[in-house]
């Protein structure tokens, strides 16, 4: 029998269940194989000692700031980033089960972005897709989420 995977993520949070369905069971069985929790608030990728050249200091001898012309781009690079990473633990993670099918509910920021950059191998082996945050319900809200999907 081949293995079923539920994935669930959002910019914080990546969880990954195995579906198994006991002989004479009705409904499938989800346990969680593997967790991961990324940094909120500070990219493991930028660093917040960052040099303070060309600022211009703030107003009433307050420290300056980035204008919002040069955090935009950062904030774009770091969601890049931060998509990328997880895609890679997804590949990864679905590579080394080449057999393995598996379905993902992903927050709607993130949906398309994450399916968008995992490889197509990856991408085929994808039988339903949710763009709903499912990442802190509880094992059986994630699964019955699933089954009213349908496969």
């Amino acid at each position: 029998m081949n293995e079923h995977f539920i994935i669930t993520l959002d910019r914080g949070h990546l969880r990954i269940y195995s579906e198994t369905r006991e002989p004479g069971q009705a409904t499938p069985k989800l346990e969680i194989v593997e967790a991961m929790d990324f940094p909120q608030g500070r990219s493991p990728y930028t660093d917040n000692a960052s040099d303070q050249a060309g600022r211009f200091p703030g107003s009433k001898g307050r420290p300056g700031g980035m204008s919002i012309d040069e955090r935009l781009p950062m904030k774009r690079e770091e969601e890049r980033r931060i998509t990328t990473l997880i895609a890679s633990e997804l590949d990864t993670f679905l590579q080394n089960r080449p057999q393995a099918s598996w379905d993902l509910a992903a927050s709607p920021s993130l949906f398309n972005a994450v399916i968008d950059e995992l490889s197509p191998e990856t991408r085929r082996r994808l039988k339903r897709a949710l763009p709903k945050d499912l990442v802190n319900q509880n094992t059986e809200e994630v699964r019955a989420h699933f089954a009213t999907a349908g496969r």
